[in-house]
């Protein structure tokens, strides 16, 4: 009778620094606290994880320190990093702007590109909200170096600032302490958003252009292109609208009705 292995192991579990297994440790200092920490781990492990590792430990000329400071990374990211290459699954939606900056730069510096992929696309999901406007514009501008996360980073805040009014934008300017920094940042993320803001559709009158999306009674303009389902070759002007339905004029002048379910803007 075969048996399915029933054995596992947590690679995880191994890391600690009782374990006597561990043959190599990277060490932190906070400049600020002068705390000491350091985080253990396998040579071994850490290379099958990752190719600059393995030419780290493995290499020509490999490393032969077993106590290793880390200068250029929080302990925190650092830990996290590890976790990653040890199989441990970790959540980046509960993460903020910065830890994910940090972790993107280890994964720019360790060649990881899934990764950093992952981060992206973590990041340019994100709605930031007024309060961190100026939080998330900071971090990309510091990470200016990592030119695809801060291009990430600034996306989200001129989404922010393109789809405000005027008087959301009016009361950030009013709720930040005056400071020249903030002042420039706040100048900066203005123009961005004003260079990256797309042009308005001269038929349904909308940026991005809604080309191919329903007419519903908010987004409905008068004089606009539109397309009924199953007939898109033939091109029909709105009138006027209802609760439920659009009055729309043919080509040839000929009029009728519709559900706005069974309309699309047709502005290409």
């Amino acid at each position: 009778m075969a048996y399915s292995n029933i054995q596992t192991i947590d690679l995880t579990m191994l890391r600690g620094n009782s374990n006597p297994t561990c043959d190599v440790k990277f060490t932190f200092l906070d400049e600020n606290t002068g705390m000491k920490s350091e985080l253990p781990a396998h040579k071994l492990i850490l290379a099958v994880g990752n190719e600059v590792f393995m030419r780290q430990f493995f290499g020509t000329i490999p490393e032969e320190k077993d106590t290793i400071p880390v200068e250029d990374s929080s302990v925190e990211a650092f830990q996290i990093f590890l976790d990653i290459l040890y199989n441990k699954k970790i959540a980046l939606e509960a993460m903020d702007f910065q830890l994910l900056a940090d972790l993107y730069y280890l994964a720019e510096k360790y060649h990881h590109g899934f990764m950093k992929d992952s981060i992206i696309k973590e990041v340019s999901s994100r709605k930031i909200l007024s309060e961190n406007l100026l939080e998330v514009a900071k971090v990309a501008e510091t990470n200016a170096h990592l030119e695809e996360l801060s291009s990430s980073l600034l996306n989200i805040c001129f989404v922010f600032i393109n789809k405000s009014d005027l008087g959301t934008i009016m009361d950030i300017f009013d709720n930040e302490d005056v400071g020249e920094e903030k002042s420039c940042t706040l100048h900066r993320l203005m123009t961005g958003a004003k260079r990256s803001r797309p042009d308005v559709c001269k038929n349904c009158h909308y940026a991005p252009c809604l080309d191919g999306e329903v007419l519903t009674k908010s987004n409905f303009v008068i004089g606009a292109s539109i397309a009924r389902k199953g007939h898109e070759k033939q091109s029909r002007k709105t009138v006027k609208v209802d609760d439920s339905r659009v009055d729309y004029v043919l080509e040839n002048g000929s009029g009728y009705s519709a559900k706005f379910s069974e309309m699309t803007f047709m502005c290409t």
